[in-house]
């Protein structure tokens, strides 16, 4: 198990997680971020999410994985649906 740490990111402001999160490798990893993801876009929905990512880093500081925030279609569907797209691209 690794501490990870999983920072909102864009090209002017950073959200720091300061708590981090124990997981067991990258998969869970990028499976955390898209659920830190979807849970953004549906609560703070009024917010412009367009160019932020969640920006992983381990325990030294060290980006691991670097998840970006889908196009707006997919909060549009987060909203009316509450749950991800997950549908072919279109």
């Amino acid at each position: 198990m690794n501490r990870l740490f999983f920072h909102f990111w864009s090209r002017r402001r950073l959200i720091r997680d300061t708590e981090g999160r124990e997981l067991s490798d990258l998969a869970a990893a990028h499976r955390h971020a898209m659920l830190l993801i979807h849970k953004a876009a549906v609560l703070l929905d009024e917010l412009d999410w367009h160019g932020w990512s969640v920006r992983v880093t381990d325990e030294a500081g060290h980006t691991v994985l670097n998840v970006l925030f889908p196009q707006g279609r997919y909060f549009r569907s987060a909203r009316s649906s509450e749950r991800p797209y997950r549908g072919t691209a279109r």
